[in-house]
């Protein structure tokens, strides 16, 4: 038995992403828990810290906008759909970027490399932490009333 037909748009939606049990706790938000491990990290420099923080509030004000304006705002299920996925899709990025500077502490490579290793990987994740917080202001931005 397939879907209703008014639900087949399910089929196009990318597979949900599932946190890994590495950011499920200490709370139940997964962009909470990978921030929480980013700054408990030594080796984050200011820069990187601040870059959190960003990513931190953006993400609270996206949930905040999109509560506000799900049920007013006359979005499409599919529309509804596509918008409550973002703060999942960028917390995997951002992860994604974090286990590769995390993965640099299991080598054993000499302290030069992994110094300048550490450092690319250090822009990689704040690339990505910046990343998400763009993509959560153009998606409010984009999809505000009025535009």
């Amino acid at each position: 038995m397939g879907l209703p037909r008014e639900w087949e748009w399910l089929r196009d939606m990318p597979d949900e992403w599932e946190a890994p049990l590495d950011i499920q706790k200490p709370t139940p938000y997964p962009e909470v828990n990978i921030s929480i491990r980013l700054l408990s990290c030594e080796y984050l420099d200011f820069e990187t810290r601040a870059a959190v923080g960003r990513f931190v509030s953006a993400e609270a004000e996206y949930d905040i906008w999109y509560l506000g304006n799900v049920k007013s705002a006359g979005w499409e299920m599919v529309k509804s759909a596509h918008l409550r996925e973002i703060p999942m899709e960028q917390t995997r990025l951002v992860y994604e970027a974090w286990r590769v500077f995390e993965e640099i502490d299991y080598t054993r490579d000499p302290r030069d490399v992994v110094r300048e290793r550490r450092r690319m990987a250090l822009a990689g994740l704040q690339a990505a932490l910046q990343e998400a917080v763009d993509s959560f202001h153009r998606a409010r931005r984009e999809n505000s009333p009025g535009h």
